[in-house]
């Protein structure tokens, strides 16, 4: 009986290792995929997160910014209290000037440019050229903004002996309407014909407008020995 059981055992052993090297190994269960995304959730607000970066206030035009031409010209180019001006600039309006006109000193010619900084064909060459001279160089855009402004060059002579002048350039805008303002150049030892140079560009072009009237003087000490001024000044 023993024997028998022996010999079953013996039979049954190989049967079961083949089945045991032959059964299939399941497969891996896929990872789990969501069948769904988590609703999206806004950023915090935060409104200067993503502002560009605020450009510092400009205390004046740098000697790239105005180009070759304006470093000839007195300019004015900031604003001002009109309060201020009104009381400092004015004050001569009111004031005893001496006058004593000197044949000799005359103011043949004033010539001035208004540039708004835009290419226009004015069709006058020489008009479109003189823009473009001002403008050239400006690719930024403080180099555009200090560019835009009124323009003045004024050619005078003194025929009499050499001297030396102060050339004073008074002027209203159109937007600040009755101010007068005020631009000074120390001109020394001039004889013959010589030039005065003077602009009103940048915040103060602007702000203010364009210029509507002016008046031209020469000061030789504190007396004014030549003046021009325009028809509605």
């Amino acid at each position: 009986m023993r024997r028998m059981a022996f010999t079953l055992l013996a039979i049954s052993l190989p049967t079961t290792l083949v089945l045991a090297q032959t059964t299939p190994t399941p497969p891996a269960k896929p990872a789990h995929v969501p069948t769904h995304m988590p609703a999206p959730q806004a950023e915090p607000e935060n409104p200067g997160a993503y502002a560009s970066p605020a450009r510092p206030e400009r205390e004046g035009p740098s000697e790239a910014d105005v180009g070759p031409v304006q470093k000839h010209f007195v300019r004015a180019f900031k604003t001002d209290d009109l309060a201020e001006t009104e009381n400092e600039d004015n004050a001569h309006l009111n004031a005893h000037e001496k006058i004593a006109i000197d044949k000799r000193i005359s103011v043949p010619k004033i010539h001035d440019v208004q540039d708004d900084n835009q290419a226009t064909n004015t069709g006058n060459d020489a008009l479109d050229y003189e823009i473009k001279y001002l403008n050239w160089g400006a690719t930024t855009h403080e180099q555009q903004l200090a560019r835009q402004g009124h323009y003045f060059t004024i050619t005078w002579n003194n025929d009499g002996p050499k001297a030396d002048f102060v050339a004073r350039f008074q002027y209203r805008q159109v937007k600040s309407k009755e101010v007068v303002r005020t631009l000074m150049q120390t001109m020394p030892a001039v004889s013959g014909t010589t030039r005065s140079y003077f602009a009103v560009v940048d915040k103060a072009y602007l702000a203010y407008g364009p210029v509507c009237s002016w008046r031209f003087t020469i000061l030789k000490g504190d007396t004014i020995v030549a003046e021009s001024k325009s028809f509605i000044w």
